[in-house]
């Protein structure tokens, strides 16, 4: 009969079995999973398939002689944990947080206290907006006018890669992640990442790449100018050109007659003034129309395109300086663009690109148009950016009065003992930051309140030892903040500290959802919300684990209990088989056990947990458990067992195998 739970909690925490050593000869592993949001009932959505992943992984890895690191914590910084805990208590207190603790251990996810990370706790809280204010000191954070998505009430703003037809588009001034010179890192970082084709297109498309079309354009004094355009299916309305003074080769588009005015225009503050007129033309080549170059130090671009048809700032230069304003869209379609006539906005653009390309007249490229990862949040409960605004607007840091405390109403708030001019700035950190610096200040995070910059030298050796992520275990809705965020962050301290890291992350394993049997969500809309705790107390958590690891995770997972009921009477059947007497010998299964074993161990190199688990299994329903085995082959598929069923295993190995220590301390050789 299997102990109770606490019994081998107690004996795990006793052994300090899954205490983070510090020794230097053990190989390192850091495996890293998605946090819970908390609420009052722990994992009611089921979406415990990561920590399960993570941890099964962590308890093959610490028999086979590794020095672990799998950090475990709840995520308070968001919206709707705020809400939900509202309505239980006037602060987030321990108690929360012990739901989430009790149903780790009680499902057999090891804990070591000194990788605990709760969210909400000033420790934590400190080195996040430490972090925070390094990034803007480097000018990677700013602080500006950003495109956001709002809800129709205003009352939250989301990053663009959010927007939905729900959401309104809106410019507002907002703290954001500035990528506009990492894309080609990221990109690197991106290709080097070992994951499938979709995922990668998946991260590729946070980017959001478009195709760039680079022409010739033909100028009036017989010279040629190469135009990148990033909206060519716009061209039918381009009304001017300017050049930037940096621009190579801009005396070449300029007559002889207009240097004195472009001389003196350069000369001049020309805080007013856009530009000056060149004297030549290009020739639109699909319209033929001649449009005017001016030489203008008012645009970063070495080559700018104006299209007033477009762009109001455009159109009201042309309006001032009598420029035409060529309408290229009526109705949703072309007008006024040549070949583009007649043709819906959204085919124009393919069909621009193949026509210039089959006439060998210009080449196409691609960008990535995102180049801003929104920070700010309106939320009323969060990490508080760590920044005041004094009368004349100016922002300066708060870094030497860190860290922000809680109030009993939720409120961030500065330490009561502190006095300092200004007014904190509103809205909070986001969930993309919070989130997605949890798997590189968890590995800075030794010493709890312990601060650890982020570029120091430290961090870096750090870095360097544990050699990344090894195993990566997330919700399939979490990619963006929990693996493209930490990508940034790690080609920004690249950049900074000059130093090649050993990748963030090595593999990954993207998990489905968990619906009902009708296919919905679990959420309290539907009324369909699992009940855990009872769940655990009924089945046991070698059950739940086991019935929640058992099917593919790339798929949805469709939560049945009577599943889950016979999952709990096929881990009774493995258990009493362990109890029946063993034979002297049976050569013949020692070949299967071998073959198990290497194809098992492969599974585990692949950090792929569902083929391991499904393959034991099958073998043991079809195979092996006909068969008598003897001491030494029960104790092999004993151990083959632990990372599934962790309380059975523990409990066999003390009661049949009369194992002085814990089958954990055993060891995972053959």
């Amino acid at each position: 009969m299997i102990k109770d739970a606490e019994y081998w909690i107690t004996k795990w925490e006793k052994s300090k079995n899954f205490i983070v050593e510090k020794d230097r000869i053990k190989p390192k592993s850091y495996l890293f999973s998605s946090f819970p949001k908390t609420n009052l009932y722990g994992y009611q959505d089921g979406n415990f398939r990561a920590p399960l992943v993570g941890d099964f992984f962590s308890r093959y890895q610490r028999m086979a002689g590794y020095n672990v690191l799998f950090p475990l914590g709840y995520d308070s910084l968001c919206l709707s944990s705020f809400l939900e805990n509202k309505k239980h208590s006037n602060r987030i207190n321990d108690d929360i947080s012990m739901i989430f603790k009790n149903q780790y251990l009680k499902m057999g996810i090891g804990m070591d206290y000194q990788k605990e990370i709760d969210l909400k706790h000033d420790q934590y809280l400190s080195s996040l907006q430490n972090a925070f204010i390094e990034l803007y000191d480097r000018g990677y954070i700013q602080y500006d006018y950003m495109t956001v998505y709002q809800d129709k009430k205003g009352k939250k703003i989301l990053d663009d890669f959010y927007k939905t037809d729900q959401l309104i588009p809106n410019c507002l001034k907002a703290f954001y992640l500035d990528i506009s010179q990492l894309q080609d890192p990221i990109l690197q970082k991106i290709k080097e990442l070992n994951v499938s084709t979709e995922i990668k297109s998946a991260l590729l498309n946070i980017l959001n790449p478009q195709k760039s079309l680079t022409i010739p354009f033909y100028v009036s004094n017989n010279t040629k100018l190469n135009i990148t355009l990033k909206e060519p299916q716009f061209m039918g309305g381009i009304t001017f050109i300017c050049l930037h003074p940096d621009y190579v080769d801009f005396p070449l588009y300029t007559l002889y007659d207009e240097y004195e005015s472009i001389e003196r225009y350069l000369s001049d503050e020309n805080s007013k003034d856009f530009g000056v007129f060149s004297g030549t033309y290009a020739s639109n080549p699909l319209t033929g129309k001649k449009i005017p170059i001016f030489i203008s130090v008012h645009y970063a671009q070495e080559v700018y395109v104006g299209n007033p048809a477009m762009n109001p700032e455009d159109r009201a230069f042309a309006e001032e300086e009598g420029l035409p304003i060529i309408e290229v869209i009526q109705n949703g379609v072309y007008i006024e663009s040549d070949l583009l006539n007649g043709l819906l906005v959204d085919v124009g653009k393919e069909t621009i690109i193949h026509s210039f390309l089959e006439a060998e007249m210009a080449t196409v490229n691609t960008y990535y148009q995102k180049d801003k990862i929104l920070l700010s949040s309106l939320d009323i409960f969060g990490a508080l950016i760590p920044f005041l605004k004094d009368s004349d607007q100016h922002i300066y840091s708060l870094k030497e009065y860190l860290p922000f405390v809680f109030s009993a109403k939720f409120r961030p708030i500065l330490d009561e003992n502190i006095e300092v001019p200004g007014t904190p700035m509103n809205g909070s950190i986001n969930h993309i930051f919070s989130t997605g610096m949890l798997p590189i200040i968890a590995l800075l995070y030794d010493d709890i309140g312990a601060h650890i910059s982020i570029f120091s030298k430290e961090a870096e050796q750090i870095f360097m030892a544990w050699n990344g992520i090894q195993h990566l275990a997330i919700n399939q809705n979490e990619f963006f903040e929990t693996i493209f965020f930490p990508l940034c962050i790690f080609a920004i301290i690249e950049k900074e500290n000059k130093v090649t890291l050993p990748p963030l992350m090595h593999q990954l394993t993207m998990i489905h959802p968990t619906f009902d049997n009708e296919y919905q969500s679990l959420s309290r809309a539907h009324n369909n919300l699992l009940e855990i705790d009872r769940m655990l107390n009924e089945y046991k958590g070698d059950a739940v684990r086991f019935y929640f690891l058992n099917e593919a995770l790339d798929k949805d997972f469709i939560f049945e209990e009577e599943e889950l009921a016979s999952t709990a009477h096929l881990v009774i059947d493995i258990d009493n088989y362990f109890h029946q007497e063993f034979t002297k010998t049976n050569n013949a299964l020692d070949f299967q056990l071998f073959e198990l074993w290497k194809t098992c161990n492969q599974y585990l190199q692949d950090y792929d947990a569902y083929s391991y688990i499904h393959y034991l299994i099958q073998n043991y329903k079809t195979n092996l458990r006909h068969q008598a085995m003897t001491s030494k082959q029960a104790l092999l598929f004993l151990k083959l067992l632990y990372p599934i069923l962790p309380f059975m295993a523990e409990d066999v190995y003390a009661s049949v195998f009369k194992g002085k220590y814990l089958l954990s301390d055993d060891g995972w050789s053959y």
